[in-house]
């Protein structure tokens, strides 16, 4: 369960928005992360416009 008190999910904020993808690359689900339906849209839509920016990778690194 991750929780802060305050979620501003901006797609410059990188490090918040990796606190909610797992190692492989995946968006943890609402259910698992505890917050609402709006903030994980929110979310959703910050990791997909950061990925395309390339601030975060869509995998891992494969090494």
């Amino acid at each position: 369960m991750i929780k802060s008190s305050k979620n501003n999910f901006n797609y410059k904020n990188v490090d918040l928005l990796k606190r909610y993808i797992t190692e492989t690359g995946k968006i943890i689900p609402a259910r698992v992360s505890n917050i609402t339906a709006a903030e994980q849209r929110k979310l959703t839509k910050a990791v997909k416009i950061a990925r395309f920016l390339a601030l975060l990778p869509y995998t891992d690194s494969h090494r």
